[in-house]
This record gives structure tokens, C-alpha cells and sequence, in this order.
């Protein structure tokens, strides 16, 4: 089953004393690539939420955005009084000594460094969040892999329909390129003869057709017709295989947009030229959408 490479999902769980929320987005990428945006107080979490993201993923930008939330500062921080009051007893005497009666705020002293402490929290911390942060990241990349593969599913339909289509659009351009030539024969003996005409000269017939000749060998695209044929039946089979094919869709792809430029540049005569855009047409299309598959 096809999985696209566009998803979202998001997850809150509530810790002891905190909230943790998750959420993570992807869009279409060659590659796996993760961007994360982690609070500080938590960024020793970010190795192994990223770790568990590359064992659920294979392909794709993924952005993960984790939001914390203390619900207990009490058990997060820790203020030392003994480091307070010594700022407070320096400010006081600076006051004496510029003579101002300039207000010392709590406050204020609370945002100088040291007056509190976070290391301690932090260590205990990593405990009681990793396991509550893993938690809400799985659960939010289920949704997300859930999405992917909905949206997956009805890329494959998608496929499986163009691909019918351009089986069909083979098939005529199988049975129009020998009335190609002809038809070239015909209009080309017609002009010729018209304006050899006009001198009193005639072409031979002969000469006609070792013009077709050169054109028929030139014209031939019964190679890229070949190929075509081979990489749509390996397209359509690639659909069945359980693991990411998005790479080698993409392959495919290119691979048919090459035979039918090549088509279009060496064909004559109308109705083949017509099976040729309209091919052009459906592998584009195809080129487009296969971009978004894991």
C-alpha cells in the first residue's frame, strides 16, 4: 500500500507536574529530514523523540514542535535564599552610598543569575517527561501515519485509473504509427508532384519511396514504445509491493516522460501525434503526484 508523504497529527499528555504537548507535521521530501523545535528547560529530550520519529518514518520533512507547560513550579524550581539576600544587602548599601530611594522589587532579583535553580529539576526532570513525552509523540505520530496512509490510498487508485488510461493512449500509438507513414507517403508524393508539376517534371516512384524509407527509420518508435510499455507494467506492479516505492515511482516516471518526449519529437501524422500529447499529458500528471509518495 502507497503512503504519502503528507500527514499531520498532535498529542497532550499530563505529567506530575507538568503538560507536554506534541505536534508534528510532514510534507514531501527526497530525503528524511527533521526539524525540531524544543523548549529549552526540555531539550534533553529532543535525541530521543527524534529517534523514535526515524523509526516510524522513512521519507519526508517532518516537523516536530513540542510544547511544555509546568503545572508545579514548586517541584520545577528552586529559589536560594541565601544568594537573594546577599544581591538584596549589595543593593541596599549601593542605595545608601548613591543616596536614591529607588525600589528594590523581588521581582527584579528573581531574574538575577543564580537566585534560581534549575539543574537539579532538570536531571529529576528528564525522568518523569521522557517517558510522558514519547508517549504524546507516538500517539501523534499515529494520526499522522494514519493520514498518510488514507491520503496513500487514494493516490494508488489514482495511479491504477492513469495508469489504465495510458495503456490505452500505448495501444494507439501501436496502431497509428504505421498509418503515420502512409499517411506521410501519400501527402508528400501529393506536394511534390504538385510542384514538379508546375516545371513538367515528374517523381518516380521509386524516389518517393526511399524518401519514406529515410523517414520510417528516423520516425521509428518502436523501441520507446517498448519501454514505455515495460516501465508502466513495473509501475503498476510496484503499487502491490508493501514496502516505500516512492523512490522508484518517481524513477519510473521520469523514465516515461523521456519515451514520450521521444515519441513526440521523432512521430508524424496527426492522430499519432494526438495519442503522443495526450500520453505527455498523463505521465506529467503522474510526475506530479508520484513527488508526495513515501
Amino acid at each position: 500500500m502507497l503512503k504519502s508523504m503528507t500527514g499531520y497529527g498532535d498529542a497532550t499528555l499530563e505529567g506530575k507536574s507538568f503538560l507536554i504537548s506534541v505536534e508534528v507535521k510532514s510534507v514531501n521530501n527526497r530525503f528524511l529530514k527533521i526539524v525540531s523545535k524544543i523548549p529549552d528547560e526540555v531539550s534533553y529530550i529532543q535525541n530521543e523523540m527524534e529517534d523514535l520519529i526515524r523509526k516510524a518514518i522513512l521519507r519526508g520533512s517532518i516537523f516536530l514542535t513540542v510544547r511544555f507547560e509546568p503545572t508545579r513550579y514548586v517541584d520545577m524550581y528552586e529559589i536560594d535564599e541565601e544568594v537573594l539576600k546577599k544581591y538584596l544587602t549589595t543593593l541596599n548599601k549601593i542605595k545608601e552610598d548613591l543616596h536614591t530611594d529607588e525600589r528594590i522589587l523581588i521581582k527584579d532579583l528573581l531574574l538575577l543569575p543564580g537566585v534560581i535553580h534549575t539543574e537539579e529539576a532538570l536531571i529529576l526532570g528528564k525522568e518523569e517527561v521522557l517517558p510522558i513525552a514519547l508517549e504524546a509523540l507516538g500517539r501523534a505520530i499515529a494520526q499522522l501515519l494514519k493520514m498518510r496512509a488514507d491520503e496513500g490510498a487514494r493516490m494508488e487508485d489514482e495511479f491504477r485509473r492513469r495508469s489504465q488510461s495510458l495503456f490505452a493512449l500505448v495501444d494507439d500509438v501501436k496502431k497509428h504509427a504505421p498509418e503515420a507513414l502512409g499517411e506521410y507517403h501519400q501527402k508528400l508524393e501529393e506536394r511534390v508532384n504538385m510542384l514538379l508539376s508546375q516545371k513538367g517534371v515528374a517523381l518516380s516512384a521509386q524516389d518517393v519511396l526511399k524518401e519514406v524509407a529515410i523517414l520510417a527509420e528516423r520516425s521509428d518508435i518502436t523501441e520507446e514504445v517498448t519501454r514505455m510499455d515495460s516501465h508502466l507494467r513495473q509501475f503498476v506492479s510496484s503499487l502491490d509491493v508493501p514496502q516505500a516505492v516512492g523512490r522508484k515511482l518517481e524513477f519510473l516516471v521520469q523514465e516515461m516522460v523521456r519515451e514520450s518526449n521521444t515519441m513526440g519529437a521523432k512521430s508524424y501524422g496527426s492522430e499519432l501525434n494526438k495519442s503522443i500529447m495526450e500520453m505527455k499529458t498523463e505521465v506529467d500528471r503522474l510526475k506530479e503526484q508520484v513527488m508526495n509518495v513515501e
